[in-house]
């Protein structure tokens, strides 16, 4: 039986300058990391939807050079449950597929859909479907291509404190559901374990049987921890949120609240599973080597737990 996680690196983040990029690319593989996943934000690989030959061939070219098990993670703003845009955001997840096929991402992160707290309650099992309809079609796209697709349980972001939107995908046991649903081979979770932490302290339910509830769906992994407080006050910049432990902090291991002991004890995942580091830039300068290790860690015990 081979292990449940794969493979362990960080996220590269959004950039344009291609030149940082393999510099970062070099120094993961440099310091142990055996998987990476690109942004594909800000790559300027992809425009109105459509893929920039030139562009594409450099980042497939720069992510050659590096023996990393390599996903990526499309843009946030996609959202299948949005009916105002519903064929402008399908062909940004369709074009994320290929991008993602092109440069040798073999999985492609999408976040779920988010709508009005008034559609949630009044409408969702409407929008529920509306999603599953929408993301058949990109399923098989990624099936085509030999990918998979991972749907990201998300953190109450502001907009969702603000209560402009918010997503069943809050509670990772609702995500399971859904994709229970669609029932596609294409199609795994990404658990975001700092996102867990925020939503079962936002909604009220117990964060580790929400993820093991999920954990037979799951694929990917973000790694990352906070104290699962909300941001409800006003900060000038992210700096202050990690003073005082609120938001989303992508923190590593030990700055939040996550019990990473325990929840791996908990997480029969599916085989072939890769684990993302996703903390702030900030802490890589003095905690980038410890968070590889404690992600590590963490992956062994996973895997040990679960044969």
């Amino acid at each position: 039986m081979t292990d449940r996680i794969i493979a362990t690196g960080f996220n590269t983040g959004a950039d344009s300058d291609l030149d940082r990029l393999a510099a970062r690319l070099a120094h993961m593989e440099q310091i142990g990391c055996t998987g990476a996943e690109i942004t594909a934000t800000g790559l300027d690989a992809v425009v109105s939807c459509r893929l920039i030959g030139d562009r594409v061939a450099q980042l497939r070219a720069i992510m050659a050079r590096h023996a990393l098990a390599y996903s990526m993670h499309a843009p946030i703003a996609i959202n299948l449950m949005d009916e105002d845009h519903a064929d402008l955001m399908q062909r940004a997840a369709l074009a994320s597929m290929d991008l993602a096929s092109e440069i040798g991402a073999r999985v492609v992160v999408i976040h779920p859909g988010r709508c009005h707290p008034k559609d949630h309650v009044n409408r969702q099992a409407e929008l529920l479907q509306f999603e599953l309809d929408r993301l058949g079609p990109v399923a098989d796209r990624a099936a085509t291509l030999g990918l998979k697709i991972a749907c990201e349980n998300i953190s109450p972001n502001r907009r969702v404190i603000a209560g402009e939107e918010t997503s069943y995908s809050l509670d990772p046991r609702l995500l399971a559901h859904q994709l229970a649903r669609l029932n596609h081979d294409a199609v795994v979770a990404c658990l975001d374990i700092s996102h867990a932490r925020q939503g079962a302290d936002f909604w009220g339910f117990d964060m580790i049987d929400a993820c093991e509830a999920l954990a037979p769906h799951v694929g990917h992994i973000h790694f990352s921890d906070s104290t699962g407080v909300p941001s409800t006050f006003p900060c000038t910049h992210e700096g202050e949120r990690h003073f005082f432990g609120v938001g989303d902090m992508h923190a590593p291991g030990g700055y939040g609240a996550v019990d990473f002991e325990t929840l791996a004890t908990r997480l029969p995942l599916r085989q072939s599973t890769r684990l993302v580091i996703e903390i702030k830039r900030n802490f890589l300068g003095h905690a980038e080597t410890r968070t590889l290790a404690d992600a590590r860690t963490f992956a062994a015990a996973v895997n040990g737990a679960h044969p």
